[in-house]
């Protein structure tokens, strides 16, 4: 009598990290912010590094005290909706690249090449925006002119209305003021190329 015996082979199948940004183009400009996604379909361990554009190492998830593990099937993000805290492109243009790492074994880093570890990365493109174009015309003429930029916190003595200034995209306060007047202060918000006029009526004391 031949007895036939039946296995049943279990094949490990590792995690798949999906990764994405908020913009489905990934160009992002200086001062803007950035959220990134993620998911997997199995639960495991998940870090999520940033590589910068002159080549920084940051860890972005999990944060400290977490020990990386994630559930299937949840959509996180970073930061978190509930987080006190942004992230921010800034410096030069280039290309900055997201990189997740899970593993089922344990919290992977990011030059773990073993078997169980795999890897998914993103790229970003930090690109310098065309600039806006903000001239300012004042009455009366040859008032002085300061340009602060909320994003970057600095101000700028532009010259004597009427004045033109090509600038980053953002929030800007503009100031006018001339002896014996009283100083005017205009807030604008100038998107990627735009040319705005601001008109500027000083009263006397």
């Amino acid at each position: 009598m031949i007895a036939i015996i039946l296995c049943t082979v279990l094949v490990s199948t590792l995690p798949n990290v999906d990764v994405w940004v908020d913009k489905e183009d990934a160009v992002y400009y200086p001062t803007e912010e950035l959220n990134i996604f993620f998911t997997v379909d199995q639960a495991c361990y998940v870090a999520i590094y940033n590589i910068e554009v002159g080549g920084g190492v940051s860890l972005l998830f999990p944060p400290e005290g977490d020990d990386g593990w994630v559930q299937a099937g949840t959509v996180y993000e970073l930061p978190p909706s509930d987080a006190d805290y942004e992230y921010v492109i800034y410096g030069e243009p280039g290309i900055e690249t997201i990189i997740a790492v899970a593993s089922q074994e344990r919290l992977p880093g990011l030059d773990d090449e073993t078997s169980d570890v795999v890897r998914t990365q993103i790229e970003i493109y930090v690109e310098e925006p065309e600039p806006a174009m903000l001239r300012i015309i004042s009455t009366p003429p040859k008032c002085r002119v300061y340009v602060y930029s909320v994003d970057e916190d600095e101000e700028e003595y532009i010259g004597m209305a009427p004045v033109t200034v090509g600038v980053r995209p953002g929030e800007y306060t503009v100031t006018v003021e001339r002896s014996g007047y009283r100083t005017l202060t205009r807030t604008v918000w100038l998107e990627v190329g735009e040319r705005r006029r601001v008109f500027v009526k000083l009263n006397p004391y």
